[in-house]
């Protein structure tokens, strides 16, 4: 069966240039009125074989390919108009350039002119095997005096019972029926050609599925796609070695590649002896079972787009641990913070607004100290709540764009999720005791090694790999630490910009005083989310270290003491009393502070460290007495005889 390639698509106004298509598919610079540019996209190795077709009632102008695609362009004036339809079609290799030229003549005149579109062929011979013709068609008929015509018409038209205008289209060339009968007179066009020449191969514009052949369709590669496997081939011709798909699509094509050839050789193998397909597949490797298993997957469009945009985020080969790295990554990354950071921007504005707002209510000379004029309130609250509805859209906008982005991921993940648990069931009897990620993991393992695990192998294999990644994820601890400084960071923070905007409010500054108000609500909303954060870890860690001592730790609120007694627990060093590691901690951080006293040498980052160090030995000393005081109420329960005399003591005192 020979090789059938015919597609076809719509130019827009919107994205698209006749004049510029009509230029690069020609190789004719052109001179477009619609942007006053010359388009000029340089001399082709081989010149394009170039013709125009035209109906019979159209002018004779059209047979100026400059002016036929200026004319269209004019016409068509709406935004999101159609101004050409594209056929882009492969030449048999098997016939001569003429008989080639005669057959494609034939075809557009048939299928196009008489039927009363102008077709602009051009015939690429520039790759010696892929003889190939652009036809560009235009989209509105010709009336009888030659001027342009309708596309389409409104007409009465019953719809549920009821008689409305509806707008139809003139003609029949946007139908799907229409281009399925195109491409089946091209490919019987094309067979009768063949047998007029004598050749025995023939084409067929139907599916493989339809022909009732048992073959994989491969996937048309976009232009850069094509190009860049192109230049990686002739590169590795070059160099004497094999040739290696480097994209998604190329990979997957290779791979049909391969399917198709072990279907042949099944063919074969049938003609010698009658064996079933379900026994064939029994016979073949696991490594060939996998292989099968996505290259046999049909995708439709938005799953292809989902994967492509996982392999260009992740500029590698796409597998269910590279689609899940990146969906973490949009909905963990540096974009996704940044419209949080805006939405708390835009939170902490309306929440200074309704309190200037309040403030006014009450008594409009409050509003001073939120940075505005009682005289211009309402006018400076309107611009201010503008200003805010802008941020708003655009943050929605964003956020809208990410989880489309996310929508994707997760798209992808799924494609992966499913072809990994196929994967695994080709290598192992049960999936439903593992999760994906183990499945994932074992069939790596078969890849890299090309031996399957015991099942009871599997978790802990797991487990391993999980261990491999964990050292580059922050721990409980240090979690706590970061969010420990950064609430102190930021309640640093606002007492600065409190001092900011007393001395904008002296000074009379009201814009200062507004963005000193602004940073304030702001840095205050994220230390509360800090804080509620960071109290959830302070509770898992009170509970782990509760194990470890007998002593309360309820009274420990300051999340460093805990951290610092923990490191205590780990390096095996607590003596499990509270008060005493309290007491040898707090020396040594006051140790630490006093070994570095505070010079003019040092860094801000420094001067926070040592500050941040500094409230750490105030939170341990409270602690460290609380704790010590605790002990202490605890021993004299303990002791009765001291119990009688302290309140023998006590008598004593009241009688005197």
């Amino acid at each position: 069966m020979g090789y059938f390639y015919f597609s076809s698509q719509i130019l827009n106004r919107m994205n698209h240039s006749a004049v510029a298509a009509a230029a690069y598919r020609s190789g004719e610079p052109l001179y477009s009125e619609r942007d006053g540019l010359t388009k000029n996209y340089g001399e082709r190795t081989v010149a394009p074989d170039c013709f125009i077709l035209a109906p019979k009632n159209a002018p004779e102008w059209v047979n100026n390919r400059e002016r036929l695609w200026n004319e269209v362009e004019k016409i068509e004036k709406q935004k999101n108009a159609q101004i050409a339809r594209e056929i882009r079609l492969a030449l048999p290799n098997d016939l001569n350039n003429d008989d080639q030229k005669e057959l494609l003549l034939q075809f557009c005149k048939e299928n196009f002119s008489d039927e009363g579109m102008v077709a602009d062929v051009a015939i690429h011979r520039d790759k010696e095997n892929n003889p190939h013709a652009h036809v560009m068609l235009t989209m509105r008929p010709f009336n009888e005096d030659g001027s342009w015509g309708n596309k389409r018409q409104k007409v009465d038209k019953e719809v549920n019972g009821v008689m409305k205008k509806v707008s139809i289209h003139l003609t029949n060339w946007n139908e799907k029926e229409t281009l399925v009968q195109w491409r089946k007179n091209y490919a019987d066009l094309i067979n009768e050609k063949l047998k007029d020449r004598g050749i025995e191969d023939r084409v067929s514009h139907e599916s493989y599925k339809n022909q009732g052949l048992d073959r994989v369709p491969g996937i048309r590669l976009k232009r850069t796609a094509f190009q860049y496997e192109t230049r990686v081939k002739e590169q590795a011709i070059r160099n004497n070695v094999p040739y290696e798909p480097v994209t998604y699509y190329g990979k997957i094509n290779e791979e049909i590649k391969q399917i198709n050839s072990e279907l042949d050789k099944l063919k074969e193998l049938k003609k010698q002896q009658v064996v079933s397909l379900p026994e064939y597949k029994n016979e073949k490797s696991f490594s060939e079972q996998l292989d099968v298993i996505r290259s046999s997957r049909k995708l439709n469009d938005g799953e292809k787009t989902a994967l492509s945009m996982v392999a260009q985020r992740s500029k590698s080969y796409v597998d269910y641990i590279i689609a899940k790295q990146v969906k973490d990554e949009i909905e963990n990354g540096n974009w996704n913070k940044k419209i949080e950071s805006e939405k708390v921007k835009i939170t902490s504005e309306k929440n200074l607004l309704n309190k200037a707002f309040k403030a006014y209510q009450d008594d409009p000379k409050q509003v001073l100290k939120y940075g505005f004029t009682p005289s211009k309130f309402m006018d400076q609250m309107k611009e201010k709540v503008s200003h805010i509805k802008t941020l708003e859209q655009k943050n929605m906008e964003d956020l809208s764009k990410l989880k489309m982005l996310l929508d994707k991921a997760d798209q992808a993940l799924d494609i992966q999720s499913d072809f990994t648990r196929k994967e695994f069931s080709v290598l192992y009897q049960s999936t439903n005791n593992y999760s994906v990620d183990e499945m994932y993991h074992a069939v790596q393992y078969f890849k890299e090694t090309n031996k399957v695990l015991r099942e009871d192998e599997v978790s802990s294999y797991a487990v391993s790999k999980y261990k491999e990644h964990e050292k580059n994820t922050p721990s409980l601890a240090e979690q706590t630490r970061n969010i420990s400084k950064s609430v102190f960071i930021l309640d640093r923070a606002i007492q600065k910009q409190m001092k900011e905007r007393l001395s904008a409010l002296k000074e009379q500054n009201f814009d200062l005083v507004y963005e000193a108000n602004k940073k304030i609500e702001q840095f205050t909303l994220q230390k509360d989310r800090h804080e509620k954060d960071l109290a959830g870890n302070v509770q898992l860690l009170r509970v782990n270290l509760q194990k470890h001592y007998s002593d309360s730790l309820d009274h420990i609120t300051n999340a460093e003491v805990l951290l610092r007694l923990q490191d205590r627990q780990d390096n095996g060093m607590s003596s499990g009393r509270v008060d005493q590691d309290l007491n040898v901690i707090h020396q040594q951080i006051t140790k630490e502070i006093n070994d570095k006293p505070m010079d003019n040498s040092f860094t801000p980052d420094q001067q926070v460290e040592r500050q941040y160090s500094q409230s750490v030995a105030s939170g341990l000393f409270q602690a460290l007495e609380q704790a010590q005081r605790a002990n202490e109420n605890k021993k004299h329960e303990k002791d009765p005889t001291e119990k009688k005399q302290r309140r023998r003591y006590r008598g004593q005192e009241l009688d005197h």
